[in-house]
């Protein structure tokens, strides 16, 4: 049995973008591509003290995670999504996979 892992990326708005533009774009990225991938547990959009934004993701395991990390690559719709955020400085940011050691509910 693999233990869920979970993706927690931060989220820089690009100028000009608010928080409603922010929820709408989420929106339609959860419906569009989040929604039909398989392996997504849970997807939570939270906003910081600071007023910044991270999207905390949850996968079945770091496979579906990668699976999902190289589909976004092709997908329009997270392209879309993408291009409300400021990605300056990110090109080069790997993506943390946090295994799970237990989870509550």
């Amino acid at each position: 049995m693999t233990n869920p892992v979970t993706i927690i990326a931060p989220i820089k708005l690009a100028n000009g973008i608010t928080e409603p533009d922010l929820l709408l774009a989420s929106d339609r990225f959860q419906k569009e591509f989040v929604s039909k991938q398989d392996g997504v547990l849970r997807r939570e959009l939270v906003r910081t003290a600071e007023g910044q934004y991270i999207d905390i993701v949850q996968f079945r395991s770091a496979e579906d995670a990668q699976d999902v990390m190289k589909k976004e690559k092709e997908s329009p719709e997270c392209h879309a999504f993408f291009a409300i955020m400021d990605m300056e400085g990110m090109e080069n940011t790997e993506i943390e996979l946090l295994p799970s050691l237990v989870t509550y509910t």
